[in-house]
């Protein structure tokens, strides 16, 4: 065979920039390049996989009258487009056909890449029972190891009768047979399918239980909060939060419920709750496997799961640190099964997630429901940079609710602290203003479906004057942040700027509730420019800290104030307010489900590995992190 043909060098360098996404005329190119080896190949194998559908008829074309140097790495190729890319039935039953085909391929490779292909879901759903008999009569006449294991995994995966039949007949070493008992499970997973499953939110618990909630790091102390003025929890009244912390379980506020699940979603900072079991103690090279398979059956976790099922009970493994760490599952999921094969591992069909925290000597396990949740249900639309919304729930509950107020967002981007603030209660006027008329349009449909009654959208940079009419009385936003936004050299002469205009836009006794990337630079400005700090706590953005910051204008009645130095600091600096008592407790990231902790970056941006939370500020300042919270009533926060 002769060596592939040099690529065009323009091609060369468009491959190498990872927004390149090849044309039609480009495919029999980058197609060639699979051939060869080392980056080249990987950088075409991403682009044409960035091409998704568009590129399957070429690649089909291709392979058909392939060598097999390029035969193997297009048959990989065709079966991740097969998978990732939404397909026409006619393209998906030709896909199909050509990966059944090359199960009887002389080159061992390619009879492997396409049985992996065929394991997938899409390969399934364009014919399950041709692509089950077909896997299986290869799987009976495969003598290459390495090919056959792929085969069983692959007759896992599509898992119907006939595939559990194969399964039982097929001998071999103790490698396959290792990888029969895994596709076993796999299997039987599949044809549990059939009969649905779902959790009963509406469900109280037979007796009181113990349930943890979580949130982004900084923000513990308004969970805690809005979780002890939810009344319908227990039957005594408002729940009872605690803020607890340790290596293990990392922060969280814990409560006992006695109401039903779903009551929990009256907490908009909120974003996971979860059952803890017991905590499990590990001995010095322990096998969590099997800590975690004891917890799973347990009779607390056999109850909890019953009691707020209805149909089957799927559960996924949810590593609190990260990874998926297969050996171990499958050692769970195998032990489980022996003893509770009610209990079923579907990580893709799930209704629970098994959340497993672990330090040095225990292990903690949280059985977490995956129910719909329905608090962001406006978000229609989003922008680069946006907000979270438990973000933006904290800063309107911070700002607190006042009938008389003017509220402007200078930075709406996608509008989400001003739907957060108008769901919290009355206001006077909503102004949001933005530089760039796309986010202006992804607010305005926001703010309709959130039923924010009048509000007003302007196209204005957020340092230039205020929007006419009244002066605000309330200044709520989260200026655009982060990996994903620019940092140019001027942000913090931007934002001082911000401040300085804040504070001469807000009315006499008006606030300003926003998030500084830079704090301290930030808290100076607006005291020299009469602002007085009310709150400042440092917060978890998803991948860096930010500040949120609350000041207030004093009133043209009252006397300008110096610099107070007795404000408690989120980095734990200053003396208490005198006469401050604390307040109890505080002390110390929708897509359709509730948010849950090893996935939280995907979803929300969060996972807490710290045991200590960051103190809160101001009168949210932080004492004993086990007390309890108490009702709202008389509690010096601004309510309006």
């Amino acid at each position: 065979m002769s060596p592939p043909a040099t690529p065009d060098p323009d091609l060369q360098r468009a491959l190498s920039d990872p927004g390149f996404t090849p044309g039609r005329r480009h495919f029999a190119a980058v197609l060639d390049l699979l051939a060869t080896a080392g980056e080249p190949a990987e950088l075409a194998e991403r682009a044409l996989r960035r091409a998704g559908a568009a590129a399957l008829p070429a690649a089909i074309e291709r392979a058909e009258g392939a060598a097999p140097a390029l035969r193997a790495p297009l048959t990989r190729l065709i079966g991740k487009l097969m998978a990732a890319a939404p397909i026409e039935p006619e393209a998906a039953e030709r896909a199909r056909d050509y990966l059944l085909a090359r199960l009887r391929d002389d080159d061992r490779r390619t009879r492997r890449m396409a049985a992996v292909a065929l394991g997938k879901p899409a390969a399934a759903e364009a014919g399950r029972s041709t692509v089950e008999a077909a896997l299986a009569e290869a799987a009976r006449g495969e003598r290459s190891p390495d090919v056959r294991r792929a085969l069983i995994d692959a007759l896992g995966k599509v898992g119907g009768d006939a595939a559990l039949g194969v399964l039982a007949e097929l001998g071999g070493d103790e490698e396959v047979a290792g990888a029969r008992s895994r596709a076993e499970l796999l299997a039987r997973r599949t044809l549990s399918r059939g009969e649905p499953s779902a959790i009963a939110g509406d469900r109280a618990p037979e007796r009181p239980v113990r349930v943890a909630v979580r949130c982004r790091r900084g923000l513990e102390a308004i969970l805690a909060e809005e979780l002890a003025a939810l009344d319908r929890g227990a039957p005594g009244g408002a729940l009872v939060p605690e803020i607890r912390s340790d290596p293990c379980g990392g922060t969280r506020v814990e409560v006992t419920l006695s109401g039903r699940l779903d009551v929990l979603f009256g907490a908009r900072t909120m974003l996971s709750f979860a059952l803890p079991l017991p905590l499990r103690k590990l001995a010095e090279g322990g096998d969590v496997a099997a800590a975690v398979a004891e917890r799973l059956l347990s009779r607390e976790a056999r109850d909890a799961l019953r009691r707020f099922t209805v149909g089957a009970i799927r559960y996924r493994i949810d590593w609190a640190r990260g990874g998926k760490r297969r050996a171990a599952v499958f050692r769970i999921a195998t032990a489980v099964e022996a003893e509770a094969p009610e209990l079923v591992n579907d990580p893709t069909q799930s209704t629970w997630d098994v959340v497993v925290y672990e330090s040095e000597d225990r292990v903690r396990v949280e059985l977490a429901p995956r129910l719909p949740d329905p608090r962001f249900t406006y978000r229609r639309g989003d922008v680069p940079a946006a907000s979270h919304p438990t973000i933006a729930a904290a800063l309107a509950r911070i700002a607190g609710a006042r009938g008389d107020d003017v509220v402007w967002d200078p930075f709406v981007g996608s509008g989400l602290e001003l739907c957060e603030r108008a769901l919290l209660g009355p206001y006077r006027r909503l102004v949001g203003s933005d530089r760039d008329p796309r986010a202006l349009q992804v607010a305005r449909e926001n703010l309709d479906a959130a039923g924010a009654r009048g509000a007003e959208l302007l196209q204005r940079d957020a340092c230039g004057p205020p929007p006419p009419g009244d002066a605000p009385t309330l200044i709520l936003t989260n200026p655009p942040l982060g990996r994903r936004v620019e940092r140019t050299g001027d942000l913090d002469a931007t934002l001082d700027r911000f401040v300085e205009g804040a504070a001469r836009a807000l009315a006499p006794g008006g606030r300003l509730v926003w998030i500084s990337p830079f704090p301290e630079r930030t808290e100076a400005i607006a005291r020299r420019s009469g602002l007085r700090p009310e709150l400042l706590q440092r917060v978890d953005m998803g991948g860096f800290d930010a500040q949120i910051q609350s000041f207030h204008k004093q009133a043209a009645r009252q006397h300008a104030s110096g610099d107070r130095g007795d404000l408690w600091r989120g980095d734990g600096g200053g003396r208490a307010l005198p006469g401050h008592r604390g307040r109890g407790a505080q002390q110390a990231e929708p897509r359709g489900e509730q948010h849950r902790p090893a996935r939280q970056e995907e979803r929300h941006g969060h996972r807490d590995d710290d045991p200590k939370p960051p103190r809160a500020v101001g009168r949210r300042h932080l004492a004993d992190k086990t007390a309890a919270v108490g009702p709202p009533e008389g509690r010096r926060h601004r309510r309006g």
